[in-house]
């Protein structure tokens, strides 16, 4: 996998000085100077190569951090759409569950409806639109 330079280099020094990941990526987050520095190099490229043991680790201490300083709902999940791989949307709502962090879905974010909005009506992004009523053959006659 790819990670930011800045943020691997700042990761592969908090372990050094940290003997728990936790208290290694701790010590990155909640330093304001070296949040700022991996938070700013967003958007500027700089990825390089890293070892998934390291990455894994990276983000699993990321996600413990987050869930225990700001809870569990702070971790969220996201799928495009299930129909595409319901074996992977399957999977990563099943860890989102355990870890107690909310899913959200490409129906609910593109299509601006509420949670569960599909499940619950049956529409999948196939809601109406003010061009259907402008386009439609219905003629309302005001005044008559």
């Amino acid at each position: 996998p790819y990670v930011r330079g800045v943020l691997i280099n700042l990761w592969r020094e908090a372990l050094q000085a940290h003997q728990n990941p936790l208290d290694a990526w701790k010590s990155i987050v909640e330093n304001p100077e070296k949040a700022k520095s991996y938070k700013q190099a967003r958007g500027k490229g700089g990825f390089v190569r890293a070892e998934w043991p390291e990455v894994l680790k990276l983000i699993s201490a990321s996600l413990l951090y987050t869930g225990m300083k700001y809870g569990p709902d702070r971790n969220v999940g996201f799928s495009p759409i299930p129909a595409m791989s319901m074996i992977s949307h399957a999977s990563g709502s099943r860890f989102m569950s355990l870890i107690g962090g909310p899913m959200l879905s490409f129906y609910d974010w593109y299509a601006d409806l509420p949670p569960a909005s599909p499940q619950i009506w049956g529409d999948q992004t196939d809601v109406p639109e003010s061009s259907d009523w402008y386009n439609s053959g219905y003629i309302i006659t005001w005044g008559s």
